[in-house]
């Protein structure tokens, strides 16, 4: 069962939490799971020695300037992303139950937004006539 702020229950969790200009969405399952994978892929032989080359690499002159294609940092990260989950799932009454809470939380956002715009000229109006 999900709660109010959990729309999504599953594969990975999503909270929503609102804020005045939109939604904040909480994917920290999701981004464990693209740690991990992150961490199994430099354990492999297709990351490691480069990896390694990383590591070896900290001693390196901080006056030397390279090009961006001579950065190996760069490179491993591109090809870390290229073998990673990138794309979070949202399966059947789940993408109904996270569209229909963003939509809640939206809409409340923009209520509040909307009175406070009204109470700032109510407020200033009440400043003029003290004065």
């Amino acid at each position: 069962m999900t709660d109010q702020n959990t729309p999504v229950d599953g594969p990975y969790r999503i909270t929503a939490e609102p804020f005045p200009t939109g939604v904040t969405l909480d994917v920290e399952p999701f981004v464990q799971r693209v740690v991990t994978d992150v961490v199994e892929a430099l354990l492999t032989d297709r990351f490691l020695d480069r990896f390694d080359g990383l590591v070896d690499m900290q001693a390196r002159d901080p006056h030397l300037i390279e090009r961006p294609g001579d950065l190996p940092f760069e490179g491993l990260v591109d090809d870390l992303v290229a073998v990673v989950r990138t794309r979070l799932p949202v399966y059947g009454r789940q993408c109904a139950n996270l569209a229909e809470r963003l939509l809640v939380l939206r809409l409340a956002g923009q209520v509040r937004s909307l009175a406070e715009r009204r109470a700032i000229p109510a407020q200033h109006a009440e400043g003029s006539a003290a004065a």
